[in-house]
């Protein structure tokens, strides 16, 4: 069916782009979300995968940005990266998923991106972000020693590195580096993908992900970042309402040992320390 696609489109691209319309359209009346899902993780080329709160809708945006303008893509929503594979057939198809190793399997075949973050940073974030869902326990500190979440993300991290050979292909791409660089980061991401980019292009994608413009976004709402991918509780009647619990946040590296007691942060530090893969270079 891709090459097909790909032929169509090659061929001549007013054609291809009305029998996508139609397909799509067709599609959304039969084809239930849930199931959609899994049919482009299962077709996808490269599984963009993290856990919740390592800045995946950042490097999204990134690369969402970089494909509009390299390939000339308009009337897109910038972070569901699959649509411009379907868009433009010849791009590589993108999935971007929260996925716990072996939760769905199949990675011999596929192409893995893995986005991750200092734990105890995404765990402090993941707390601001989903207050409301973790009631039951007192406070922050509170919820860091007595959750599971932690543990869980330390062992996951530990079964991607075991497991980095069964891969067809794995890049590893570390939050604290795009912070650090994320002009190389995003280029090693796009090397990786076979996507070829002008600098310039790069640059700009940069620019429009800034922190600063992410944080407009948010608040604001923007024609190509649609579907509330920015959009939570924090924003009520277009006001904001809780600083803490909007997604982009502070996106400081190192900000748990602000927010948490003494008690806690040695705790996380020993826990990461004795049990996270050092390959990582978080302990």
């Amino acid at each position: 069916m891709r090459k097909i696609n790909k032929f169509i489109f090659d061929f001549h691209q007013p054609t291809y782009s009305l029998l996508e319309r139609a397909y799509r359209k067709l599609r959304r009346q039969y084809e239930p979300e849930i199931d959609k899902h899994y049919r482009e993780r299962e077709v996808a080329d490269y599984l963009l995968i993290s856990q919740t709160n390592c800045g995946r809708t950042w490097l999204r945006i990134l690369l969402g940005r970089v494909m509009q303008v390299t390939y000339y893509v308009e009337k897109v929503n910038l972070h569901y990266l699959y649509s411009f594979s379907e868009l433009n057939p010849n791009l590589p198809s993108i999935k971007a998923i929260h996925e716990r190793y072996r939760q769905f399997g199949s990675y011999e075949t596929k192409k893995i991106i893995l986005l991750v973050r200092d734990p105890r940073d995404a765990l402090v974030s993941r707390y601001h972000q989903h207050k409301h869902e973790y009631s039951s326990y007192q406070d922050i500190n509170d919820f860091i020693l007595k959750s599971p979440e932690l543990l869980l993300c330390i062992e996951d991290y530990n079964l991607w590195w075991q497991n980095s050979r069964e891969l067809a292909g794995l890049l590893v791409v570390r939050y604290e580096d795009m912070r650090a660089n994320t002009q190389y980061e995003l280029t090693r991401v796009l090397d990786f993908l076979e996507i070829e980019a002008e600098p310039e292009t790069i640059a700009d994608a940069v620019e429009y992900a800034s922190f600063k413009n992410m944080r407009s976004i948010e608040a604001k709402g923007s024609s190509e970042v649609r579907a509330g991918v920015l959009k939570t509780s924090a924003i009520q009647g277009g006001v904001l309402a809780d600083q803490n619990s909007l997604k982009v946040r502070k996106g400081k590296v190192g900000g748990y040992k602000e927010e948490l007691s003494s008690e806690v942060v040695n705790f996380m530090d020993n826990l990461v320390r004795e049990k996270l893969n050092s390959s990582y270079g978080y302990t």
